[in-house]
């Protein structure tokens, strides 16, 4: 059994209303810096599954071809701009994880075991760890059911 991490963002040419409405609340918070945030949706699929499976996966199932693309992520990615990840603490049901694996396996892979999901943010402009934290704990996350974690910039 392996697992994977796949990131399904938009294009650069499209525009990402997720995160323009978040840099909104940012700053209807009152917080100052946030230059501009982009979104993703995260998956962490586990199964006996190759690199032509995930593939599919991404293209037939998680991404819109015409708006979106997926990608393979590494755990050290090099940006200029915070990173910011939110995922269900472990014993919350992640219903759209449940969807995935069911849809997985609609489009013929059967050796997939569990999907988790969450979403990536990114933030640009002149920030520092304790603003990071206000804003993933004011708007990114709920405390009850999910964690963060960050990644300073380093490009």
């Amino acid at each position: 059994m392996n697992s994977w991490k796949i990131e399904v963002s938009y294009k650069p040419e499209i525009t990402d209303f997720v995160g323009k409405e978040i840099l909104e609340d940012i700053t209807d918070l009152g917080i100052d810096g946030v230059e501009s945030v982009r979104t993703a949706s995260i998956y962490w699929i586990e199964g006996t599954l190759n690199t032509e499976h995930i593939h599919r996966i991404g293209s037939e199932l998680l991404a819109d071809p015409i708006t979106q693309m997926f990608n393979l992520t590494e755990e050290k990615e090099e940006t200029n701009d915070w990173t910011i990840e939110v995922q269900y603490k472990l014993g919350v049901t992640d219903a759209v994880g449940d969807s995935t694996v069911k849809g997985i396996k609609d489009i013929g892979i059967s050796s997939v075991n569990n999907v988790r999901t969450g979403k990536k943010f990114w933030l640009s402009g002149n920030l520092s760890n304790q603003i990071i934290e206000n804003i993933a704990q004011r708007l990114l996350m709920n405390d009850v059911i999910q964690t963060f974690s960050y990644v300073e910039p380093h490009g």
